[in-house]
């Protein structure tokens, strides 16, 4: 694949979110059928475009390519207005630099700007004997030291929210060590041989990298015995935080994706469900991997969260009515409550 992508069009709304949950969807069930995934970043790959890099088995960058989730505009912008942090233009180009991201993850390989330069890379990805990528076995142990690597300390957890939803009675989650500073991540307590699991990522702020890793751990390691997961989002989008985009956002998200459509693949019924906000990378991510992709009537979708419309300075002109999400495919269904998923 030839990925130059500023992302998807914000104006363009439900629309840009349906065509990209049927890309993603089908290159990742192409991938585990076997199909060798080679992607090509020659100048910038943002957004949606940099999970479709990030699910490659190798992506060939030079030192001048930009991948991210967030554009640098939007990173800077956020840590400004959110963060306090005052990063220059220089900063945030060079952690998404393709340099960095060769340094960063084997799946980036680091090759010269011209022609030779990319027709090499490409011969070399083709010849090697490791050339389907890393299971997710592999994939979670290398987000996981990741961290360490690049000098993040995980958090002191604590929970976000004191009440998931109205319909949710919270006390049926156990909150054991699964929580990030950014978000919370509640797991359901069940019994032994319980073929239903139950997770729910809520924030008022975004996802982040620690957040994203412990649903997937949690999700990887499901027994067998399962054949049922309900996952209930009320999370505006991903992180824009340069922390974030250093350990390169796009990977976790991309596992966290191809993880769970490994389970819709082996037979789980996955049931994603907006019950307040969703948007940006992780509707993209688990709206690609659901088996089923719902949405309370009182929730609500964005291609970008306002804050991030505000730290640009733009306009609030990405609402999506219920009837777009629908027609555009984004969602399969609209849900007036809880009722039907929690009997």
């Amino acid at each position: 694949m030839m990925l130059n992508t500023g992302g998807v069009r914000v104006p363009e709304g439900a629309n840009s979110l349906g065509a990209f949950r049927f890309v993603f969807r089908d290159l990742m069930d192409a991938k585990v059928r076997g199909l060798q995934v080679l992607s090509l970043v020659t100048q910038q790959c943002y957004g949606g475009g940099s999970m479709l890099a990030a699910v490659s088995d190798g992506v060939l960058v030079n030192a001048q390519s930009q991948i991210s989730m967030s554009g640098p505009r939007l990173i800077q912008a956020l840590n400004q207005y959110v963060e306090g942090d005052d990063v220059t233009t220089d900063q945030v180009r060079l952690v998404l630099s393709g340099k960095s991201r060769a340094a960063t993850s084997d799946r980036f390989q680091l090759v010269e700007d011209d022609a030779e330069g990319y027709r090499r890379g490409i011969q070399r990805l083709l010849s090697s004997s490791d050339n389907l990528g890393p299971s997710i076995n592999q994939s979670l142990l290398n987000l996981e030291r990741r961290f360490a690597e690049n000098g993040v300390i995980p958090s002191d957890r604590f929970t976000a929210k004191e009440s998931i939803h109205p319909s949710i009675d919270k006390s049926k989650f156990g909150c054991g060590n699964s929580w990030s500073v950014r978000a919370s991540l509640f797991t359901q307590d069940t019994q032994v041989g319980s073929a239903t699991a139950a997770y729910a990522l809520v924030t008022d702020s975004f996802a982040d990298a620690e957040s994203i890793y412990d649903l997937v751990k949690a999700i990887d390691a499901l027994p067998n015995s399962i054949s049922n997961i309900n996952i209930f989002i009320d999370c505006p989008s991903h992180s824009p935080s340069l922390i974030d985009e250093t350990l390169i956002l796009s990977e976790y998200l991309a596992t966290l994706a191809l993880g769970v459509r490994l389970k819709h693949l082996s037979g789980v019924n996955v049931h994603v469900l907006v019950i307040g906000s969703s948007g940006g990378g992780i509707f993209a991510a688990l709206s690609a991997a659901a088996s089923r992709m719902s949405m309370l009537s009182a929730g609500s979708v964005q291609v970008l969260p306002r804050a991030a419309l505000r730290a640009m300075r733009r306009p609030d002109e990405n609402l999506i009515t219920t009837k777009q999400l629908l027609e555009s495919g984004a969602v399969d269904d609209m849900l007036e409550d809880l009722s039907s998923v929690l009997s």
